[in-house]
């Protein structure tokens, strides 16, 4: 190819090239191609001609590569790229990479550069930054569930002996006041901790979850004595919950984050503050982000606004709220827990959270739930179970054998102790092999109770295997997971019922005597 044809496809190439190239002396920009004169916001290359290169870009090395070539015959090798900020004329700025090059020509040193817009990297770069933190976020919240479930779980069982053991002693006449009132200061401190663990399992999404159709503006007005007593005699409190909006939610646990997010708007405020309760529908034209990073699908929705004129939050306070046992309140005075409970149970009835905060303005929480279909307002019916009583009730006693199992040997003889004094025959095994082999030797009990988490054979497989070669005996299970961990699938009431730890001795004999009246024939 002839070497003017050659020439020409090169300029040619030079001039189609996406990055913008430019040559100059080390002083003044000698000559630039199209996509040059676009970013560095000219029109014409005469625009740029003669322009000072640095006051386009300040990179140190372009004057150190000029000075390398003076009396060098050949090449320098290309300098490594540089991240630099690209000054164009209109005053504008561009991220960009620059790669420079010295070469000699007639003499004359000059410098070749390639200077490429890096501003939809940087950006694609940051996006994926902030979607891996998010990630770690999740993992790390997710992790910090399942340990805040698994020790809720065993200190529900240690609860369980506390209290097992400890209520039927408040009756001991035998003991002496001071004795009795140490005794019931220990009571008092296990139904405190029994209640820090099931906001451990709330945020962990194993606490109890029984939804059901709810209309929020209802449950707004019905809770409205509640929120004005939480929100105080000395806060200005505005509340909205007109027309009708029914969602899918457990309404105690609806009632558990109204009650978290008003505490919460009552420290972050002061005398004189606004709390601002509304409930209303709500139509995203947009995906907007909740706590998580996640998108919200455009749609309509029932939501829940809790806002307050208080302190306000910065970025990096907002970020963490909802981790487990953060917080901001002065030490002794808040678990870190409240949100963080939010934020489970909210993921548990499949809502959302946005939070909007920023110092001396307030905070905003936002709280979205799907709006129910009419398909599902026809379809209102939950399957419903027997819930054990809370209230103290009159001793109830038995002749029935009953066979308990769990894991936890203590657990398994505070259980067994209070049944017998109730007059049951009590058998008690360690797990679900040892009894199977009890039922083996014995024949099968009255009722069997068992702990629904167990190593090796869990408790459900445990009632599987008894009730499938006799499925007259009742089952009561019991979990420190509270009922989150347990579903009704596929089984008949009411010969399954579940306990939650810690129980007192009253619901314990309350349910096991339901159980199998219930069971016996007419």
């Amino acid at each position: 190819m002839p070497i003017g044809r050659r020439s020409l496809r090169y300029e040619q190439l030079v001039e189609l090239a996406p990055d913008g190239i430019v040559v100059h002396d080390g002083e003044r920009i000698l000559w630039a191609n199209q996509a040059a004169v676009r970013l560095m916001g000219a029109s014409r290359v005469d625009e740029l001609v003669g322009q000072a290169v640095d006051r386009f870009i300040r990179p140190p090395h372009l004057k150190a590569i000029a000075r390398a070539l003076v009396g060098d015959t050949h090449r320098t090798a290309p300098a490594p790229p540089v991240r630099d900020t690209l000054h164009r004329l209109d005053g504008d700025t561009v991220e960009v990479e620059v790669r420079a090059q010295g070469f000699l020509e007639d003499g004359l040193p000059l410098v070749h550069l390639v200077i490429r817009d890096i501003t939809e990297r940087l950006a694609a770069q940051a996006l994926t930054s902030e979607l891996a933190a998010q990630l770690q976020a999740t993992q790390r919240l997710e992790a910090v569930g399942t340990l805040a479930g698994g020790v809720a779980h065993e200190v529900n069982n240690m609860l369980q002996v506390i209290l097992g053991f400890g209520i039927p002693l408040l009756e001991d006449r035998a003991l002496d006041p001071q004795a009795l009132a140490s005794l019931s200061e220990i009571i008092t401190a296990a139904n405190h901790a029994a209640g820090i663990t099931r906001q451990l399992l709330e945020f962990s999404r194993h606490a109890e979850h029984h939804p059901q159709l709810v209309d929020l503006s209802a449950m707004v007005r019905q809770l409205m004595p509640v929120i004005r007593r939480l929100a105080g005699e000395h806060r200005r409190l505005e509340v909205s919950a007109v027309g009708s909006h029914l969602v899918w939610v457990d309404p105690g646990q609806l009632e558990q984050v109204l009650v978290n997010l008003m505490v919460n708007a009552r420290h972050a405020t002061v005398d004189g503050d606004t709390i601002a309760v509304v409930a209303s529908e709500t139509v995203l034209a947009t995906e907007t982000l909740d706590i998580s990073g996640h998108p919200i699908a455009p749609g309509r929705y029932g939501t829940l606004d809790i806002r307050d004129t208080g302190s306000g939050m910065d970025a990096a306070t907002s970020a963490r709220i909802f981790e487990p046992f953060f917080t901001t309140k002065p030490i002794g005075s808040g678990t870190g827990l409240g949100l963080a409970a939010v934020a489970g149970i909210m993921a548990q009835n499949g809502g959302r959270i946005t939070v909007r905060s920023a110092p001396g303005v307030g905070t905003t929480f936002s709280l979205y739930f799907l709006l129910a279909s009419p398909r599902q307002e026809a379809s209102t019916e939950r399957q419903a179970h027997v819930e054990p009583p809370s209230e103290q009730h009159a001793p109830v006693s038995g002749t029935h054998s009953i066979l308990v199992v769990d894991d936890e040997p203590s657990v398994c003889a505070v259980t067994g102790r209070l049944l017998q004094r109730a007059g049951y025959t009590v058998t008690l095994a360690n797990s679900g092999q040892a009894a199977l082999d009890l039922i083996a030797q014995t024949g099968p009990p009255a009722l069997l109770l068992t702990d629904l988490g167990m190593p090796g054979m869990s408790g459900r497989e445990l009632a599987r295997h008894v009730r499938a070669q006799w499925p007259q005996v009742p089952v009561v299970f019991m979990s420190g997971y509270a009922a989150g961990a347990f579903t009704y699938d596929d089984v008949d009431e009411p010969q399954y019922q579940l306990l939650e730890k810690p129980f007192d001795p009253a619901a314990l004999l309350s349910t096991v005597a339901l159980v199998l009246a219930a069971v016996q024939p007419a």
